[in-house]
């Protein structure tokens, strides 16, 4: 297996060069840093490489995934043919944001609210988003977290914060742990794939077995609206 990996990893280096494999990698839902850095190091990538990156990649997709993921998925929603697909995405990622989620009113009056750029709510949000993305496992990661803090509605630039800071955190675990164990960084990367597979089958039975829920006029209760600043 180990011979495998490092087959696979030769091959993408010598057809994308192992910057650019590992930046790629990086974007994929569910795999994201956390494989493409044990898998840069695998490739002959040092760990201060594979972590910038990785994290490039990564964070150079949260931007649009802020701005455009809950919209594709409420659009999803509304077809025929994805209605399924794109409300058991939405009550999932609903879920997962409901924990962040603080009292808007902050303990002060509407008028006063309006002039401050960050309340304190904004602040539990944006903090509550980085520890959900700096862990590093599947479904916690930047196109969750991006998903979950589009739900938060706590705007573009305060969204963008919370997701980078968590994917610098991650991203900084999973190369500390490469590094250390960097004789078995192969068997890591294996993990890591093993993991995201099964993540991957463990969704695709959830969405078989789900059934949205009557009321549910397929927009998700939040229409085709953007996050706005």
């Amino acid at each position: 297996m180990d011979t495998i990996v490092q087959s696979i990893g030769d091959a993408m280096s010598n057809a994308l060069g192992a910057p650019l494999a590992v930046m790629l990698l990086s974007m994929i839902p569910i795999a994201e840093a956390r494989f493409a850095i044990p898998f840069g190091i695998g490739m002959g990538l040092d760990p201060a490489q594979a972590f910038g990156y990785a994290l490039l990649g990564s964070s150079l997709i949260a931007p649009i995934l802020i701005l455009t993921f809950i919209p594709i998925i409420n659009a999803l929603s509304r077809t025929k043919l994805f209605s399924k697909i794109g409300k058991f995405l939405y009550d999932k990622f609903e879920k997962k944001s409901r924990s962040l989620k603080a009292d808007s009113s902050d303990g002060e009056p509407p008028a006063t609210q309006k002039k401050r750029f960050v309340t304190r709510s904004d602040l539990k949000k944006i903090g509550g988003t980085a520890l959900f993305v700096a862990v590093p496992l599947p479904l916690t990661g930047v196109w969750t977290g991006s998903a979950v803090a589009s739900i938060l509605k706590i705007g573009f630039v305060k969204s963008l914060i919370g997701v980078i800071t968590g994917n610098v955190v991650a991203c900084g675990i999973i190369t500390l742990i490469s590094y250390l164990f960097r004789d078995y960084v192969n068997w890591i990367t294996l993990a890591f794939f093993a993991i995201a597979v099964i993540v991957v089958i463990v969704l695709i039975i959830k969405l078989i077995i789900y059934k949205p829920t009557d009321n549910d006029d397929g927009d998700n209760g939040n229409g085709n609206d953007r996050v706005k600043e």
